[in-house]
């Protein structure tokens, strides 16, 4: 009894520390729709939901697989990405960070580089005014969509074409679909963001709500009404 007890605890105290216990779960109805349901997990032995489900906005074109299945995500395409995907860090427009997560200060000089020839395609950079890559997305937006977000690691090699700088942000006031991003209202968005713990190693799961059965085995305890 004791040596089963030992071997748990074992297991138990080394998936705390390398293993992922934050997870975001975007369902949607099917592949080209174009919103969806977000719910937030937390890992104890299995996954448990935090807080209640909140509506999201995806591309104009739904969803874009990463790899393995049709359609594939391609830069333009207008689907946001399919898949499982780490969080990796935090972005806004105030000086001060908005959660415990590595933060980007989205001042007039932070862009993302969505040129696929470009050698930063899909990274973060300062614009340099006299030598501009070719494409980019300036992070301080006139209409305010940036002005929380967090940053979803699709594509981290940057393979060229297939997709770049993908994020959680807010929604349009009309709520109209976005370019590949996923988007949401201030208030769900903030708490999201203030939830995000690094050490957790958040990641994202989006998918149709038809795939979402493959992946309960991998996440034991997520619901896919």
């Amino acid at each position: 009894m004791i040596k089963k007890f030992f071997i748990f605890f074992i297991v138990m105290t080394f998936s705390s520390v390398w293993g992922h216990e934050q997870l975001v779960v975007v369902l949607s109805p099917e592949q080209n729709s174009t919103a969806g349901w977000l719910q937030r997990y937390e890992k104890e032995v299995v996954w448990h939901t935090v807080g209640e489900p909140v509506h999201v906005t995806l591309g104009r074109s739904g969803l874009g697989w990463a790899e393995g299945y049709e359609t594939l995500k391609m830069e333009g395409d207008g689907r946001s990405p399919a898949g499982v995907f780490p969080i990796t860090s935090t972005f806004g427009y105030d000086p001060q960070p908005n959660s415990t997560m590595p933060y980007f200060h989205a001042d007039e000089k932070l862009i993302c580089v969505d040129d696929v020839n470009d050698s930063h395609y899909n990274k973060m950079a300062l614009l340099n005014p006299q030598n501009p890559p070719k494409s980019y997305e300036v992070m301080r937006r006139s209409d305010g969509v940036y002005r929380h977000g967090a940053i979803i690691d699709y594509n981290p090699n940057g393979i060229s074409g297939r997709g770049s700088c993908i994020f959680f942000h807010l929604n349009k006031t009309n709520n109209t679909p976005t370019s590949g991003c996923t988007a949401m209202d201030e208030k769900p968005l903030l708490e999201m963001l203030s939830w995000l713990d690094p050490e957790k190693k958040p990641r994202l799961l989006q998918v149709p709500r038809s795939e979402c059965e493959k992946y309960q085995k991998e996440f034991v305890g997520i619901e896919c009404r």
